[in-house]
């Protein structure tokens, strides 16, 4: 019996995607959005989430206080 070995060690990392992160539903077409960036905090700006609609492709953006 023969064993596989990975030759890259596994890393774990974080999440890409926050567990804050909101749920919206398309307007358009009623399926729950896919988040699809997070655009970071920079200066003033505040960071802005962006997401899309599945099935119709909208995009509807979201900016977090904090």
């Amino acid at each position: 019996m023969q064993y596989y070995t990975p030759s890259i060690p596994a890393i774990e990392c974080p999440p890409l995607v926050p567990e804050n992160t909101p749920t919206l539903v398309c307007p358009s077409c009623g399926d729950t959005m896919k988040h699809l960036r997070t655009i970071p905090k920079l200066g003033a700006r505040l960071e802005q989430l962006i997401f899309v609609g599945p099935s119709c492709e909208k995009v509807d953006t979201r900016k977090l206080s904090g």
